[in-house]
């Protein structure tokens, strides 16, 4: 008797423990045909393996031997990830959260390795969040589900940023359905960086203030990106604040999003040798070098268009900034809610060479979450 009143106090132990917390684990799995215009790949050599299709590289672009690899076309696995989530029950309205997001590379024995990760603590004065990631900009949140495209499209254009960070954010709680949020963000790769080396984080910190308001169809999303004065300039641009705006109505029909994305730098760029080593293109004419160069100091806009067939969804993105244009559409079909198949093509345009930045990637796959 007293050994069975010992092991259901364990038991229950156990259960209350299970009770405060919880762990789940999801992923992503899509394998595809596609052709990728990327203008980075995989391979450091001049392998013309499907194997390059989507990688990342410092690759110089330019040269013949590279150009299969840019416009290489076949099978492949785009997407295979893992990801750890787990929520702690705190006691008194406090919770802590942990994600774990790992990604594995396209080719057959490729190593996971880690992607984006963040801890957070929610409070009822509101929920602070550590996170190493990959920023964007509000342009990529009007995007739709259907328009499913190679990586690579929007790559050095100044469309869609998507540079590795590190941030920490707080957010407060909503009032009148309006969230209000902080986040000190700085452009590198969780390394720390000594003084004297390159000054890092202190001149490339930004500094963001977000809003977020949703009421029925209507959803609003604003923020507001500032730099400290010392922060470095480059190409004879000075970086400066910036406004975004994401707007999106859901009429059950369809669902039409709008962005628009401020400039982030003034001055102008001139021709140099340093300018033309940091473009690394010259296939590029003189006019289109001080064009990419300076599309920083131009606003960007967004527009998309989702409308939900059933079990079939369709979707349209169009985006501008300055002399750089793309638009991408795509149909999705739902088997169920976790795999679907769909097909996608993009074009970018603007520029007159066909050396990743101007021409069409399309994409047809099957994909599966968990």
């Amino acid at each position: 008797m007293k050994k069975s009143l010992i092991a259901l106090a364990a038991l229950a132990a156990v259960t209350a423990a299970s009770a405060q917390s919880s762990v789940t684990l999801s992923g992503t799995y899509r394998f595809a045909y596609q052709k990728d215009l990327s203008v980075s790949y995989n391979s450091a050599t001049s392998n013309k393996n499907i194997q390059q299709v989507g990688g990342s590289s410092s690759t110089d672009p330019t040269t013949p031997a590279n150009l299969s690899v840019r416009n290489g076309q076949g099978f492949a696995v785009t997407d295979a990830n893992l990801k750890l989530a787990a929520v702690e029950d705190l006691g008194g309205g406090l919770k802590a959260s942990f994600d774990y997001l790992m990604e594995t590379g396209h080719f057959r024995g490729a190593v996971f390795t880690r992607a984006d990760s963040g801890m957070g603590l929610s409070t009822p004065m509101g929920n602070f969040d550590l996170r190493n990631t990959r920023g964007s900009d509000l342009l990529a949140s009007i995007g739709s589900s259907a328009v499913n495209l190679p990586d690579g499209l929007y790559d050095n254009t100044g469309i869609i940023g998507r540079a590795a960070i590190d941030t920490v954010t707080y957010t407060a709680p909503a009032m009148m359905g309006v969230t209000t949020s902080f986040t000190y963000l700085e452009n590198n790769d969780g390394a720390i960086n000594l003084a004297g080396t390159n000054a890092v984080p202190s001149n490339t910190a930004v500094y963001v203030l977000g809003a977020a308001y949703a009421n029925g169809p209507v959803s609003i999303r604003a923020a507001y990106k500032t730099a400290p004065s010392d922060k470095t300039a480059t190409t004879g641009l000075t970086p400066k604040s910036n406004m975004e705006l994401a707007f999106a109505y859901d009429a059950c029909v369809a669902k039409v999003s709008y962005a628009f994305d401020g400039a982030t730098a003034s001055g102008s760029s001139t021709i140099s040798a340093a300018a033309t080593a940091n473009l690394s293109d010259t296939n590029l004419s003189a006019a289109e070098r001080v064009a990419l160069a300076n599309v920083a100091t131009k606003a960007a806009h967004g527009l998309s268009v989702h409308v939900p067939l059933g079990a079939a969804s369709v979707g349209l993105e169009y985006y501008k900034r300055d002399v750089i244009k793309f638009m991408g559409y795509g149909v999705r079909y739902d088997f169920s809610k976790r795999t679907a198949m769909g097909f996608a093509a993009g074009t970018k345009s603007g520029l007159t060479t066909t050396a990743g930045y101007k021409g069409t990637q399309y994409r047809a796959g099957l994909t599966h979450t968990f």
